[in-house]
């Protein structure tokens, strides 16, 4: 790899389109920044002082200035992580929302193990927590919700229980 020019010369266009890049919120604070670092070095800053205001190594600024010269406007952006690939294929998410289409409560050690249990792929929770949120899903706690009412016969027994607590109370025992 070869070393970039010690400056990085603008034409007044990218001078601009760059300051827009530096001044607009939208853009991450990373990308702002490889945008001030070019801007500064366009007018004569060198990597050294760049370096050294911007508290990063020198190594870090040159290649800062490289992959603009390399790849423009995009070299401003992150690359794409290292990092193990990612197990979730399309048919495991189509396999996740048919599960979650279905009536019943789903959690993510249970669509782990079915997801295990159907490709033979191990899935951990929290990367399906992720996962689901990326999708879009938002949940809350689950709550118990009987499918049936309940016996009188029952109730009745826990609502004597109740009034014996109350009366027990109420006499100070």
């Amino acid at each position: 790899m070869s070393k970039p020019l010690r400056l990085v010369h603008l034409t007044p266009e990218e001078d601009q389109g760059l300051k827009r890049i530096e001044l607009t919120p939208k853009f991450s604070e990373k990308v702002r920044l490889r945008a001030r670092i070019l801007r500064l070095s366009h007018q004569g800053w060198t990597i050294a002082e760049l370096a050294e205001h911007f508290d990063r190594s020198i190594e870090a600024v040159r290649q800062d200035l490289l992959r603009y010269q390399q790849d423009g406007l995009r070299g401003l952006a992150d690359g794409k992580a290292k990092g193990k690939p990612t197990l979730f294929t399309a048919q495991i998410e189509e396999f996740m929302h048919e599960k979650l289409k279905e009536e019943r409560l789903w959690n993510c050690t249970l669509l782990s193990e079915a997801i295990e249990k159907q490709f033979g792929v191990l899935i951990k929770r929290e990367a399906i927590r992720t996962k689901l949120h990326d999708l879009g899903y938002r949940w809350k706690r689950g709550r118990y919700s009987p499918m049936k009412q309940a016996d009188p016969k029952v109730v009745s027994q826990h609502e004597a229980s109740l009034e014996t607590l109350k009366k027990g109370l109420e006499t100070g025992n």
